[in-house]
């Protein structure tokens, strides 16, 4: 056990709001656990975090060996024996409120440690057992449902992918951009939020004389906004425009 944990008060120091513990006077540095625990009782929950921080910031240059893990178990030990020691005060005195509001700052301070306690100092072995367990059963039930998402997807896989003649990829795009803009009654026959959904449609489910279409090569023709294509957006060319899609009623005039 080190010599001194806590940064201690200078002498003649009259800051009420410090964090540093002891006296502005002569004081036994030997009982330092109980002055850390007298400025702990003058701090909000909210300020827990800074104490803490303060006093390890503190602790650690102090001693060559020193570590966080030291610092918390100590800590750990001097809330846990406060603790102890005010859940056995006579309850009829005139000072059991006072101890009842002390326990129940001390209960929160140590909520606080456990929060931060990524060494287990401050839980039972059952109490990290259960823990496990836990969320082994959440990583469980997280992977069974993506094995059940995975055998959702694999219905819409497809070994026998949509064969384009050789050369005729443009004219395949082409016909997708023109569907996309069919109207039905003044309204979208089919519709994207997205128009780089065609372009994983085409990829996923067609083939150019039986090789895969690259990602990078569809994409191209599918800008983010239409009305803002970037500079490596293109068009098809007209040559590849080998057909137009035509209404019945107007093919009947």
């Amino acid at each position: 056990m080190r010599e001194q944990y806590f940064k201690h008060r200078a002498p003649f120091d009259f800051n009420k709001d410090s964090n540093d513990i002891g006296r502005p006077f002569f004081w036994n540095k030997q009982v330092e656990d109980n002055h850390f625990l007298n400025r702990l009782y003058r701090k909000k929950e909210q300020e827990f975090n800074e104490l803490y921080k303060y006093h390890l910031q503190f602790f650690l240059p102090k001693y060559d060996d020193a570590t966080e893990q030291e610092f918390f178990r100590y800590v750990w030990e001097v809330i846990q024996d406060a603790i102890a020691q005010l859940r056995h005060k006579d309850r009829y005195t005139s000072d059991h409120s006072r101890n009842f509001r002390y326990k129940f700052h001390l209960n929160r301070f140590k909520e606080y440690l456990q929060s931060i306690d990524e060494w287990n100092l401050g839980r039972t072995h059952a109490e990290i057992i259960a823990e496990k367990e836990g969320q082994i059963k959440i990583l469980k039930e997280q992977l069974q449902r993506l094995m059940d998402e995975r055998r959702e997807a694999e219905k819409w896989d497809t070994d026998f992918p949509i064969n384009i003649a050789s050369g005729h990829f443009l004219t395949v795009v082409d016909l997708f951009k023109k569907i996309a803009e069919l109207k039905v009654n003044d309204k979208e026959l089919v519709f994207s939020q997205m128009p780089i959904t065609w372009a994983k449609l085409i990829c996923r489910y067609f083939q150019e004389d039986g090789e895969p279409i690259k990602f990078d090569r569809v994409r191209r023709y599918y800008p983010r906004d239409p009305s803002k294509p970037s500079s490596r957006s293109s068009v098809i060319p007209s040559e590849n425009q080998h057909f137009s899609i035509i209404s019945a009623k107007s093919r009947a005039i």
